[in-house]
């Protein structure tokens, strides 16, 4: 093909440069064409970098199977560990309580700082208190009564042991500084077992008082404290439930900072014989007689190391921190903290369940990474503030309660509020015997990120909260949740390469021709308006 021929396919043909001219009006609209270029392309390439999200909704067939994780730390100021109970169940007639083996628990003060180790950890269930049965209380009846009729016949009599001590604010300090060991029974009088332990505990205060007589240095004594006459000593002793056996020995319940306590309270068997044996176990016999006689003093183990843990639960403080996981299958259901015992009664009005929700969500934690991605799926979307979602429902500041946000929640202030909208809520009891409702709706989440082989799973759940007046059961916390049967599944996409290309071509093609178009209107309106002006055109 010759140079001639080859130039006929020039599809941009060119004018000599002498040819043509520049002028003002032709560079201001060049000047406009190159800035609109340059916005629409930094705009197209910002696009392109920017991950596009797919979103449908199906129903849920995720891995996970039928069993959804509940993972929680909850923090009760005023309930303790002695008591708290953690109880799950569902819409299928499947109930669990006080679940041991994934939850932990550990001793708090007031303002939620731990007080020693985890206690009461994975575990089994204890075995059932015995109680005395009628032919045993009959005795210990008898007992009781023969002692005090020879008692009042005989006031100067030696031979016969004391009575159980009636402690009082004034008489309480005195005690446990006089004596080596002290066994004291918090008890109500309306407690249906605080009267079955009466007769039972005046008789055990008889056998061990007979073994260990006043005029011994070292002895073990049996009181009892009645807490509807000396309430102020009962809470600050962190009695909650009654009746409740507390064991002090020289040396211990030493009031560290912020009501921190060192004391133990007694589980075992509510006979005369259990009673007696863990007194004379604590104190032996020979070592009391022994140290008489050569003047020593006498070095008592605490409870919680001579006996395991099963008889005695530590007391260091009034609160708990109840943290742990739950497996429950995908229905709806409810998980509920409260204070639980199958010998202990509560006084419901006097129950504080006020609490702080360190954490509770569904599945598997986030990583870092992985809240990423969730904070760009949820970019752009208004935060549904828990705050404001619980003064709409209701449940702001109320005559039972009030709740308040603590810290700040992220950057973004969306993942904790989609993932885990309880996290740093403080839940508060204006008054005694309030129990706190959380009503959440779960959705599994599944995020595929670009370029990825597969995505993560991640439970998302809105939140209702309200309190109410404890009626006919004693106050807690509860949490229900009910999941949804969909499944929403999001995969990151990102523009075609070769779209984002085609785009930038056209962004300069185009505003190229349209400027130019624009160009020759302003040159042929001008050079008209010259002509007329010029009169060379009528």
């Amino acid at each position: 093909m010759s140079r001639s021929r080859l130039k006929n396919v020039d599809f941009y043909r060119k004018i000599p440069k002498d040819m043509t001219e520049g002028t003002i009006p032709g560079s201001v609209i060049s000047l406009l064409a190159s800035l609109v270029i340059a916005m629409l392309l930094v705009s197209e390439i910002s696009t392109y970098l920017t991950p596009q999200f797919n979103t449908r909704v199906v129903v849920d067939r995720s891995l996970d199977g039928d069993l959804m994780r509940i993972n929680f730390n909850v923090s009760f100021p005023a309930l303790s560990c002695e008591f708290a109970s953690v109880d799950v169940g569902d819409a299928m007639g499947l109930n669990r309580y006080n679940l041991t083996k994934t939850v932990f628990k550990r001793p708090i003060d007031a303002n939620l700082n731990p007080l020693g180790p985890i206690q009461w950890e994975r575990g089994e269930k204890q075995k059932p208190v015995e109680h005395a049965d009628e032919l045993q209380h009959d005795k210990a009846r008898a007992l009781v009564k023969y002692h005090t009729e020879e008692k009042a016949r005989n006031p100067n009599a030696d031979d016969h042991p004391l009575q159980v001590l009636e402690l009082t604010p004034s008489t309480f300090e005195t005690a446990k500084r006089q004596n080596t060991v002290l066994l004291v029974n918090f008890y109500a009088p309306w407690c249906p077992w605080s009267r079955r332990l009466d007769p039972v505990w005046k008789a055990a205060a008889l056998e061990t008082h007979k073994k260990y007589p006043e005029h011994l240095a070292n002895r073990v004594r049996v009181a009892e404290v009645d807490c509807t006459k000396h309430e102020a000593l009962c809470v600050a002793q962190h009695v909650q439930g009654y009746p409740s056996v507390r064991v002090y020995t020289k040396g211990s319940d030493a009031v560290r900072g912020a009501g921190e306590h060192d004391h133990a309270s007694y589980h075992g068997d509510r006979t005369v014989e259990a009673i007696v044996k863990f007194a004379t176990d604590l104190l032996p016999e020979w070592k009391t007689t022994d140290a008489e006689t050569s003047a020593k003093p006498i070095e008592v183990r605490l409870p919680s190391d001579s006996h395991g843990g099963e008889t005695v639960k530590q007391i260091r403080g009034a609160g708990c921190s109840v943290t742990g996981f739950v497996l429950v299958k995908k229905v709806p259901g409810h998980l509920w903290i409260t204070a639980s015992s199958d010998a202990h009664s509560f006084h419901a009005d006097a129950m504080n369940t006020s609490h702080v929700v360190h954490h509770f969500y569904f599945g598997q934690q986030l990583s870092p990474s992985r809240k990423r991605y969730l904070e760009k799926f949820h970019a752009g979307v208004d935060r549904a503030s828990s705050l404001g979602a619980l003064s709409a429902a209701g449940a702001g500041d109320g005559y039972y309660g009030k709740v308040e946000e603590l810290g700040v929640r992220g950057a973004s202030k969306t993942t904790e509020d989609w993932h885990d909208k309880l996290a740093n809520l403080r839940f508060t009891s204006v008054d005694g015997g309030t129990t706190h409702e959380h009503y959440l709706q779960t959705v599994l989440t599944t995020i595929k990120p670009w370029g990825a082989n597969a995505g993560f799973n991640v439970y998302e759940y809105t939140q209702h909260s309200h309190f109410m007046k404890a009626e006919k059961e004693s106050p807690r916390a509860k949490f229900f949740f009910d999941p949804s049967p969909m499944q929403i599944y999001v995969s990151e996409e990102r523009q075609k390469f070769y779209h984002f290309i085609t785009t930038l071509m056209a962004i300069v093609g185009g505003v190229y021709s349209v400027m130019g178009i624009a160009d020759g209107f302003v040159h042929n309106g001008l050079a008209a308006l010259r002509k007329h002006n010029l009169g060379k055109q009528g």
